[in-house]
């Protein structure tokens, strides 16, 4: 006999006098949905991750910049994990985010351009910085940073610009912009490639990061990364005066899950985090 929709009805009911039975695991936090603005016309969307805070007590915080292919979500669960240990996080989306990477990209390859742009994405980070500190209860004295890839190299010089920065993670980045610009654009070779060079030189990460010290440095280097070889990655951390480490994986460019619990682990020592996950 045909079963009708109707008479399959009764298949979902359920109680609905008995409310749903709900459990609560680590704690409370806060996501919200914001745009800062760093300069007239200029606005940087971001997530601002925040813990529940016994009064009396400060948080450590740390900004968050994604790498070529991301956005400001791209770190959101690490952030979460953060937060469950008492870290409020910062995450911005970057001029080469999902949505505006071609725009950015297209500005980029004037080099001239790509100056004026990199130096305002610094000032975006440092008032992202400014952000941070001016929550309640955050501690000015324990602000960290993580970048990835390109967001590694503005890293580099931000923790040399800015010395409210007290630890930073550089994930699978190089010490020249030009690095990257050769990357995405295929053409820039010969001359094209060292006017390129030339004109950036002096905003390099390899020239900032050596300013960086003693803000403490965790670099993380991926063995088979796609976009940048061995030596670049060896030469990016030679660069960085002490204390600084170094750890390699053997992942492709995005690095992998070892990379993300090492990454935790060093915050959570050097920004003294309630506890590691």
């Amino acid at each position: 006999m045909e079963r009708k929709a109707d008479n399959l009805r009764p298949l979902f009911d359920y109680d609905a006098e008995r409310p749903p039975a709900i459990e609560i695991g680590g704690t409370d936090i806060s996501v919200r949905d914001l745009t800062y603005q760093t300069a007239p016309g200029r606005g940087v969307r971001a997530y601002l991750v925040t813990p529940a805070r016994e009064e009396g007590t400060r948080s450590a915080a740390v900004l968050y910049l994604h790498p070529g292919l991301g956005s400001r979500a791209t770190f959101l669960a690490e952030a979460v994990a953060l937060a469950g240990m008492g870290a409020a996080s910062l995450l911005v989306d970057a001029p080469w985010a999902a949505d505006t990477a071609a725009a950015w990209g297209q500005a980029v390859t004037d080099p001239e351009e790509a100056v004026r742009e990199h130096n305002r994405t610094v000032i975006d980070l440092r008032r992202g910085i400014d952000l941070l500190v001016a929550q309640p209860g955050i501690d000015p004295d324990r602000i960290g940073f993580v970048g990835h890839s390109v967001g590694a190299l503005f890293g580099a010089v931000l923790a040399g610009v800015d010395r409210r920065l007290r630890a930073a993670v550089l994930m699978a980045g190089t010490g020249r912009f030009v690095d990257v610009a050769a990357v995405n654009l295929p053409d820039l070779q010969g001359e094209k490639f060292e006017h390129y060079r030339r004109t950036l030189a002096e905003l390099d990460p390899a020239v900032w990061v050596g300013r960086a010290a003693p803000t403490p440095l965790f670099f993380q280097a991926a063995l088979r990364d796609e976009f940048f070889t061995e030596e670049q990655a060896r030469e990016f951390f030679e660069q960085a005066g002490e204390p600084k480490s170094l750890e390699w994986y053997d992942a492709g460019h995005l690095l992998d899950e070892a990379a993300r619990r090492d990454r935790v682990a060093w915050l959570a020592g050097v920004l003294s985090l309630e506890r590691s996950r």
